[in-house]
This record gives structure tokens, sequence and C-alpha cells, in this order.
């Protein structure tokens, strides 16, 4: 594909998927003047009903209906599927060579496409910094950022896409889209685990409410430092004051109550250490004894022929 040839925002889309990313970045299409001129997905009643709701006028559940006229090809369906709809889609009779397919999955690169791209296609991975539900609103894309991936022409592409949906883009390698991809489950998946981790805690205290309604405001506020601040200068509490006496009795009742999260308390304290070191809060030797306080637990941790803890 000729590096020059791109979709223009007035190019024909499909969107191959009408789960919640398809759905969402449908609608959001739309309202930034980008026609959908085909949905495609695995249900021919999934498809009919994303297609109405963006005024599509293709829908199908069989890839061979792509339109011959759709520069752009968005795959949204699951990440196990991508490859076997690549598969299915180069089997079409499609000007490929004049076509840029994408695909929205944070941890497949664009070689997972490579079905299509030995039919002239220019492959991109185009993934939204975002976590999708079947209610997100078009709005979800502003200001997110997308990692787009591929080649030259496709990322050219994408990037102005990306820009198109009110997005900010940020060209990734192969090479770091894992690395990428990591740091965003952590971010999001990461915290979802680490409210459960604090309404187990809760729970063990014998404090009866919803963990969200207990610690918004302080979430709400530690968010705000972050977002005026940097973490080694936004981080407080007892390791960054080098309190090793409340750090100490945080382990000792996390023993008696729930003895498999101590690794993990000891594994994020440990982090703040280091963070407390970077932003000067505390010195070298006072960090030390911290970090001596919380290698035992790592290291039992590590020892343990069991490491699920309870799992319930």
């Amino acid at each position: 594909m000729p590096d020059e040839i791109s979709p223009t925002r007035t190019s024909p889309v499909a969107i191959v998927g009408a789960g919640a990313v398809g759905t969402a970045l449908a609608r959001r299409l739309v309202t930034q003047g980008h026609p959908v001129q085909a949905v495609l997905s695995r249900t021919a009643d999934s498809a009919q009903a994303l297609a109405e709701r963006v005024e599509a006028p293709v829908d199908s559940d069989d890839v061979s209906a792509l339109p011959s006229d759709v520069r752009l090809v968005l795959l949204c369906v699951p990440d196990d599927a991508i490859a076997s709809v690549a598969e299915r889609l180069a089997t079409v009779d499609h000007p490929w060579a004049d076509t840029i397919v994408g695909h929205t999955s944070g941890a497949h690169t664009a070689e997972i496409l490579s079905p299509l791209a030995d039919r002239g296609a220019a492959t991109l991975s185009f993934h939204p910094l975002q976590t999708f539900a079947p209610t997100t609103p078009p709005e979800a894309f502003e200001n997110i950022l997308v990692g787009v991936e591929g080649k030259a022409s496709a990322v050219a592409a994408g990037t102005a896409l990306a820009k198109t949906i009110g997005a900010r883009p940020v060209e990734l390698t192969a090479e770091s889209k894992a690395l990428y991809h990591c740091a965003a489950a952590l971010a999001s998946n990461g915290l979802v685990a680490l409210m459960a981790v604090v309404e187990e805690v809760f729970a063990a205290a014998d404090v009866d409410a919803p963990a969200v309604d207990l610690v918004a405001p302080l979430v709400h506020q530690t968010w705000q430092n972050l977002k005026e601040d940097s973490p080694e200068r936004s981080l407080t509490g007892p390791v960054a004051r080098g309190d090793r006496a409340t750090v100490e009795s945080h382990l000792d009742a996390l023993s008696d109550a729930a003895p498999h999260l101590v690794p993990l308390y000891a594994a994020l304290s440990t982090e703040m250490t280091r963070t407390a070191v970077r932003g000067g809060h505390l010195d070298s030797a006072t960090a030390e004894e911290v970090l001596q306080m919380l290698q035992k637990p790592l290291q039992s941790s590590s020892n343990s022929p069991d490491s699920t803890g309870a799992l319930h």
C-alpha cells in the first residue's frame, strides 16, 4: 500500500465486532463525522443492532459481506479471536492493497494480522487506553491515549484516526507493546484488585460498609495529588515517614487476620520505600531498615509451597 494513501474522515469504515469496544468506537466515529459503512459481527442480531444505531447500510454475520469501497477495517473482537477473523477476512475478494486493517487489542501487535498483510493490506494495532462496558458513551474516547503500532502508512492513518475521535495517539514499537499493555493492566485491573483487597481488610476489621464508599474521598484526593505532582512527591503515609512501628503493626495485624495478604502488603510497601527514597522522604539508612523489615514476609512467600493464599 503506497505510503501516501490513507483513509480520510469521509472514507467508509467497517467495524468487525459489535461488543463494548466496537459499539463505543462506531458511535464515536459517527459523532465525529466518520461514516460507518458496515458492521460485521459473530451474530446477525448484534450486527444489525449496532448497524441500526450508527445508520450503517450493511450488517452481517459473514465477513464476505465487507463492502468493496471500505478502506479502513477495524477488528474490535476478543484477543483470542483476532487471528481467526483475520484469516477469514483474508479469503474475501477485496482491494486489500488499498485498505488499512487495524485491531483494538492492547496485548497483540499488528503481526497478528499477517494473513491480511500477505494480501497487501497495511496492518495496525490501534489500542484505546480505556475500559469499556456495554453502556460506555462515545465521549469516553475524549483525551484518552491510543497506542498505535504497525506499518508506517497504517500508523499515520491510525494517528489521524485517534485525533479524529478526540484521543491522543502515541506511537509504539512491536517490542514495547507488551510493557505498554502491562502498565495499562496494572493501572486499571490492578486498581480493581487492590480495591478488592481493601474491602477484604475492612471486613476483617468488622467495618461493615462498601470499601468504595469508605475510601472514595481518600482516593479522590490522592488522585488529585498525582494529577498535580509526581508519585515521588505525592507519596504520604507511614512508609514515606519511615514509621517502622506502624508498618510492623500492619504486618502483625494482617498475619493474624489475613496472612495471605502479607506478601502483597510487603511488596507494595517495598515499592513505596523506593518511591520515598527517590522523592527525598527517606534517607538511605532508614529506607534500609524498612526494607529489611519487609524482606522476611517476601522471602517466606517465595519459599512457601502454596503461594495461592486463600482463594475464596
